[in-house]
């Protein structure tokens, strides 16, 4: 229930899929909004995508972001360069979740929610951070686009539709969401298209 062991970072770009990038956004437009250019944040090329942007939520509340479901643990991935923030060092309280924040160096924030809280094999909600989180990392920790930097999990609220991905996308500022799907989609295509390439005699 401690601070995150520390370990040597994990980097899947190129490791695990070579889909390495800059982590710099490249802004295309889409409704008049700009999509920042990412690397796709799950190491799973086999995704179904679910609760969209703007999906009305209870209270009031709307979504603010895409639900990606993929079996537990499957890694979580930066989609650019930057500094992570949110990192829990205990286990989180019945009902909430392990998150994280990634500040990215291109001027965004994008958020990764439901992260694992069960020990392995189990359904317990009772895994510690190690569970959750990449090997060593915590708040302030600089990561490169396509660095593991967690775990697919259902915490939080997450349980009763099973492991999955809530991804959100915040351009400059917090607070300022946008919907995630076209920058996911493009770069999900980026990486079949490298991996086919890669593939091709």
């Amino acid at each position: 229930m401690g601070v995150m062991r520390s370990a040597r970072p994990i980097v899947a770009a190129l490791f695990v899929f070579g889909c390495a990038t800059s982590g710099a956004s490249y802004p295309s437009r889409v409704s008049g909004t700009a999509v920042p250019a990412i690397v796709f944040p799950l190491a799973a090329d086999s995704v179904r995508f679910t609760s969209g942007f703007g999906d009305p939520r209870t209270g009031g509340r709307a979504h603010h972001g895409q639900d990606m479901f993929c079996p537990k643990r499957t890694p979580i991935l930066a989609v650019v360069n930057g500094t992570v923030d949110w990192v829990a060092t205990m286990r989180p309280k019945a009902g909430k979740s392990y998150s994280i924040l990634l500040r990215g160096d291109d001027g965004n924030q994008y958020f990764y929610d439901h992260l694992n809280n069960d020990n392995p094999g189990t359904k317990d909600n009772l895994g510690d951070p190690e569970f959750a989180y990449a090997p060593g990392l915590r708040n302030g920790k600089r990561v490169t686009a396509g660095e593991i930097i967690g775990y697919v999990g259902d915490s939080g609220d997450a349980e009763p539709s099973g492991p999955h991905l809530h991804f959100e996308i915040h351009l400059a500022r917090w607070e300022n969401p946008v919907d995630p799907a076209p920058a996911l989609r493009a770069a999900l295509s980026r990486r079949r298209a490298l991996s086919a390439a890669k593939s091709a005699p």
